[in-house]
């Protein structure tokens, strides 16, 4: 966490610096802070015929807070069920993407994530801990956008993906049962299935201030290998951004999720032995508020090069069974269209 804050703190001295000399050297067009919604929304905006963008996205979550219904749980109420309670879990994740203009109004956008995830135990018995790791890339995803700006005079713009099951669902480790144990379900890296991402975007635009709402989803098709498959997923985050100066933005956001249950199981996991090895303690609801700077570095040899930092918190949870529930999102990134 200080090693993120450290990066974005050099890459705030870079875009004052290079304001500072945009300043000696007269005003200069750039782009607009406030040109993209806040780094943690996804396809969010459209680029014009022939043009492409590069992103670098790293996400931290922070998950030490067990949650049964909108109730905080302690491990041991969790021992009354399980002989393993999961107490923290951390998650990594690089994502790093592409976007190209393949008309005005059709974007095409790629987006593959590499994962390393954590997740630490302790069991009733004898009190002994463990903690378990993953590593490795996630589920590629491929979106079309489409602006429908023309037929309703409103910048909306429809997304429609699909996401490829090329994350690994076998992971392994070793826990206090052995060497070389399946890992349940959070700690694994893909769906492994062909899933659907369907979305609509509104944003606009007026004098300093920018707004916008999204409703995406994630849609789960058949069964994966190892005979489940992933609950839907359903979002629905909107946000402000205000444009302090010509550079630098700052946004507040809104996002709500709701997660469906595991629709049938893995037989290699034991579903009595830890929570996240039941497919019926997947499902929540959640709100989270979070809070975001947008920096477009206005001259010099890293001009129009757009950093970002959002950070979030929850603001209502409720969990259907026992769950790790995430307590602290936060998401650097770095843009850049040519």
């Amino acid at each position: 966490m200080k090693k993120l804050f450290l990066t974005f703190l050099f890459l705030l001295t870079l875009a004052f610096n290079a304001s500072a000399g945009a300043v000696h050297a007269g005003h200069e067009g750039h782009a607009s802070p406030t040109g993209h919604a806040p780094i943690g929304v996804m396809a969010d905006h459209m680029h014009k015929q022939g043009e492409w963008m590069v992103s670098y996205r790293h996400m931290y979550m922070d998950m030490d807070e067990l949650y049964a219904g909108s109730k905080n749980i302690s491990k041991e109420s969790v021992h009354n069920e399980f002989m393993i309670a999961p107490t923290k879990m951390n998650m990594h994740m690089h994502m790093v993407g592409m976007m190209y203009g393949l008309t005005d109004e059709v974007t095409l956008m790629a987006m593959l994530p590499y994962h390393f995830k954590s997740m630490s135990h302790v069991r009733r018995t004898d009190g002994k801990t463990f903690t378990t790791r993953t590593e490795g890339i996630g589920d590629l995803k491929l979106t079309g956008m489409f602006s429908l700006e023309r037929y309703l005079n409103k910048k909306v713009q429809f997304n429609f993906g699909v996401s490829m099951p090329t994350g690994s669902i076998g992971e392994r480790d070793a826990t206090l049962m052995g060497p070389d144990r399946k890992l349940p379900y959070p700690m694994q890296l893909g769906s492994g299935t062909f899933d659907l991402l369907p979305g609509l975007t509104y944003s606009d635009t007026h004098d300093k201030w920018n707004w916008g709402t999204q409703v995406s989803s994630v849609v789960r098709n058949g069964r994966n290998e190892h005979k489940y498959t992933l609950g839907n997923e359903y979002r629905l985050t909107t946000w402000i951004a205000y444009e302090w100066l010509d550079w630098f933005s700052t946004s507040f956001r809104v996002n709500a999720t709701k997660r469906g249950h595991i629709r049938g199981r893995d037989h290699q996991l034991n579903a009595s032995m830890v929570p996240t090895a039941d497919p019926n303690n997947y499902a929540h609801e959640r709100l989270d508020l979070l809070f975001g700077t947008n920096i477009v570095i206005p001259s010099g040899i890293f001009k129009d090069h757009r950093l970002a930092l959002e950070i979030g918190f929850p603001a209502y949870i409720h969990a259907e069974g026992p769950q790790l529930m995430t307590d602290l999102t936060t998401t650097i990134g770095w843009q850049k269209a040519f």
